[in-house]
């Protein structure tokens, strides 16, 4: 049995343009979700070609050809909440391109099962986690054995759809084979955090064990690697695909305190020279921790700081205050590590006042980066609920089922309306950004040509484009 999977260039929904821009001296950061499908694959004997039109800059043409090719029995995809328009394009292109079946999967899956399938296009989907029901779906289409019985699994029969929306959990995340990396040419990856080449991005632990109002990443049970089992991998990148720095995607990866300073207490017994950056709250880190992931090569920690509003971080369940966050960013930047921070505008309660004043206080921290967003609900948020019981519809699903429906969420109980939050994004990227010092310290730290060429693509995306790709809500990491 062959498959190919496709991750097709980034578009996203028209909410998410003052959160998102695409530039491609930006980087590219690997397709995760697809390389982990490929190794559940693979482990099955299934033959896989991971073909990323991103990186690989494939158009149409080039994909069919090497789809025609390969000759593959499945196409795969994910999709994503953000982009689902679009890649239903690309899968309906593709669909009439081979006449091939498509398999789907992804966060928005798990959410919107009947909506994603009542697109034709779409011929199964995996609900939720893939890890066990992929194999029996592999099993089952290799055999010719009919799907029904199959838990989280979506497939039409005689013209009718069945879909069951069982979630599986998987308890033992160390059992999980690592992503299939050697199907990817990880030379082409890199971000504007990469100090080295190659790069990649990881994941060490499944969902979130804090209460943010606005992230989705905390409806699923927290589940971590162990320490040996998330460095082990890191070796494996090491040794095999030349990979020397990484970029842990995991929401809090500094959630679990003891098992932070055992990871980075392997990755110094094995004497692995890399780099990685790494999120985190500010309210989870100690001195010691940060001494510890420095000296196991962590050069940048992003933290979830929103808002210097104490009422707007109380509704956002953050439980932060300005003053712990000054504390904490001060003695990263002692410590060695180079800081971005997270801020958030538009939540309920927001006023130009309030924003106003965040703006300044990102300014007064001694951050490296910012990253300022406005806020979108998102399904399976606690924002989104709050927006739906005062009146907004199920966007979400209503966008599945018809991309017509893509109308701009307004603001609710707020002082300010969305189109001026975007200003004020475009004026605080403006700010922070083109201060003196911040050009000083990117110029004085530039290693190559490539790093300078990043930097004035990212100028120039700042310049010319509405707010900034936010890393802790990239589509690449949904799913």
């Amino acid at each position: 049995m062959k498959v190919s999977l496709i991750f097709t260039p980034n578009q996203l929904n028209p909410n998410y343009k003052e959160v998102a821009f695409r530039d491609e001296s930006l980087g590219f950061v690997p397709p995760l979700s697809l390389l982990c499908v490929a190794a559940l694959l693979e482990k099955e004997g299934v033959n896989v070609d991971l073909i990323d039109m991103d990186a690989e800059r494939l158009g149409y043409p080039e994909v069919l050809e090497r789809i025609t090719t390969f000759a593959p029995d499945l196409l795969g995809f994910t999709i994503t909440t953000m982009s689902f328009h679009p890649v239903l394009k690309w899968i309906r292109r593709f669909k009439e391109g081979t006449g091939l079946p498509v398999l789907v999967g992804g966060e928005h899956v798990r959410l919107y099962p009947h909506e994603t399938m009542s697109h034709p296009a779409i011929d199964f989907c995996i609900v939720g986690e893939a890890e066990r029901p992929l194999p029996e779906f592999v099993r089952a289409f290799r055999d010719g054995s009919p799907f029904d019985g199959i838990r989280s699994l979506g497939f039409r029969k005689n013209g009718e759809l069945y879909i069951d929306r069982t979630i599986q959990a998987v308890d033992d995340i160390d059992a999980i084979p690592f992503p299939a990396r050697h199907l990817i040419r990880n030379e082409l990856y890199e971000n504007i955090l990469t100090r080295k080449k190659n790069f990649t991005a990881m994941i060490s632990s499944r969902g979130c064990p804090f209460k943010c109002a606005f992230c989705n990443a905390n409806h699923q049970k927290y589940r971590v690697r162990s320490a040996v089992n998330f460095v082990d991998e890191i070796e494996l990148n090491f040794r095999q695909h030349g990979i020397r720095d990484f970029d842990i995607y995991d929401s809090t990866f500094t959630a679990d305190r003891q098992r932070v300073m055992d990871i980075c207490a392997e990755i110094g017994r094995r004497k692995l020279e890399v780099g990685f950056s790494v999120r985190s709250r500010v309210d989870v880190v100690t001195r010691e921790m940060i001494d510890s992931l420095r000296g196991a090569g962590c050069h940048t920690i992003m933290y979830g700081i929103e808002s210097s509003n104490p009422e707007i971080l109380a509704r956002m369940h953050k439980g932060i205050s300005p003053g712990l966050v000054a504390e904490t960013i001060r003695y990263t930047r002692q410590s060695g590590i180079k800081t971005l921070g997270f801020f958030l505008f538009g939540f309920p309660g927001e006023t130009r006042e309030t924003i106003e004043d965040t703006i300044r206080f990102s300014l007064d921290l001694p951050l490296d980066y910012a990253q300022f967003s406005l806020l979108l609900p998102l399904p399976d948020t606690e924002i989104y609920a709050y927006y739906r019981k005062r009146g907004l519809e199920d966007y979400w699903a209503e966008y599945t089922l018809d991309e017509s429906k893509d109308e701009l969420v307004e603001l609710m109980d707020t002082g300010v309306t969305r189109e001026e939050v975007s200003e004020y994004i475009t004026t605080a990227y403006r700010r922070f950004y083109f201060r003196p010092k911040i050009i000083w310290n990117r110029l004085k730290n530039l290693g190559s040509f490539r790093e300078l060429r990043r930097l004035a693509g990212g100028a120039i995306g700042i310049l010319t484009n509405v707010g900034g790709r936010n890393p802790q809500h990239s589509p690449r990491h949904e799913g």
